[in-house]
């Protein structure tokens, strides 16, 4: 739980460093696509006068000449992110046509619904920039799709389409921008719902505890499916972290780590009650738990026993498979192959 402080929580700390701005926007009398369009072109303008008279607003802003060109590029790029596909496609049409700026102003989307070689191709773009200003993109209409995954140093603007649905989604969204430099971030809200207003009214609280308001996940140390995703995990890792030191030898093979199981007579038992006493499953709730350690420990150390098995290394023996490198391997993985053409 976060600790009962004003400047920090869990995931937070108090920080001398930069790394986002947040500006919240309450529309009143106009609509959510007038709003963002006016910022758009606020932002456009300001980039662009930044361009083409880059000793002017150097002297402006105390900034050194020598840094303006690395500006523009940092901060020419706005990113219009919206948790609706609905908000996302509106916001885009109208800056076509209602956001008038000198020269001209490149979009692309970065949605469900945008071909994977496209995204390929527009990240491509976006890390590695044309030299001429002109010829950038210069506005990006995202949706959640980027809000993982999606680290590029250019992305420091982003225009939000109304509040996200969860904390955590806002969170993660707006980490897309200020991941190396300064970010700034607008909220514009949807005024007439009562959640974004609500928020409106405690905006700078809302970001500063943000991590706070993040919505419990549905997941417990008790669940037997977290227990089968990690269990190869934690036995591997008492081999490597605790096995290993005491050993002669690494225990980077089989029948290495067989010898050493041997010489210091530890078998299924032993490690299922290291792993039980680990894991706090003593109680009369975790029988379950503790049948489900069992039976996979009783096989792990059959494929250890076997001297048949083609398995070479430790984590061939698991019988649920290699540990996770990712909380996304959760469900079985298949092969993809490509075709060079």
């Amino acid at each position: 739980m976060p600790s009962p402080s004003a400047n920090g929580g869990f995931w937070t700390a108090p920080s001398t460093a930069l790394a986002r701005r947040y500006i919240a926007i309450a529309p009143r009398g106009v609509t959510l696509e007038y709003a963002v369009d006016r910022t758009l072109t606020e932002l456009q303008t300001a980039i662009r006068r930044f361009h083409d008279k880059p000793e002017v607003v150097c002297a402006e802003a105390g900034v050194a000449l020598e840094h303006a060109a690395e500006l523009v590029s940092l901060y020419g790029t706005n990113v219009v992110y919206g948790h609706s596909l609905r908000d996302i496609d509106a916001s885009m049409r109208s800056l076509e046509t209602q956001v008038t700026v000198s020269g001209q102003l490149r979009t692309a989307l970065l949605t469900g619904r945008t071909q994977f070689e496209e995204v390929r191709g527009i990240l491509k773009e976006l890390e590695n920039p044309q030299a001429a200003f002109d010829e950038r993109l210069h506005v990006i209409g995202a949706s959640a799709m980027m809000s993982h995954g999606v680290d590029i140093d250019r992305l420091n603007t982003m225009v939000m389409l109304g509040l996200p649905l969860t904390t955590a989604e806002f969170i993660q969204a707006t980490a897309r921008v200020g991941r190396r430099w300064p970010g700034i971030v607008f909220v514009v809200h949807k005024i007439a719902r009562e959640r974004d207003a609500s928020v409106y009214r405690s905006f700078p609280h809302f970001v500063q505890q943000g991590d706070r308001f993040v919505e419990a996940i549905p997941i417990t140390r008790r669940s037997r499916r977290v227990l089968e995703c990690t269990v190869s995990g934690l036995e591997l890792a008492r081999v490597l972290m605790l096995h290993e030191p005491r050993s002669s030898e690494p225990l980077t093979l089989i029948s290495r780590l067989r010898a050493f199981m041997d010489s210091h007579r530890m078998d299924a038992s032993f490690e299922v009650d290291a792993l039980v006493g680990a894991l706090g499953l003593e109680g009369d709730v975790d029988v379950a738990l503790r049948e489900d350690l069992e039976s996979w420990m009783r096989r792990f150390f059959a494929n250890l026993r076997d001297p048949g098995g083609d398995q070479k290394y430790p984590p061939d023996l698991s019988p649920t498979g290699p540990p996770m490198i990712s909380l996304r391997d959760v469900e079985e993985q298949v092969t993809i192959r490509g075709v060079l053409e």
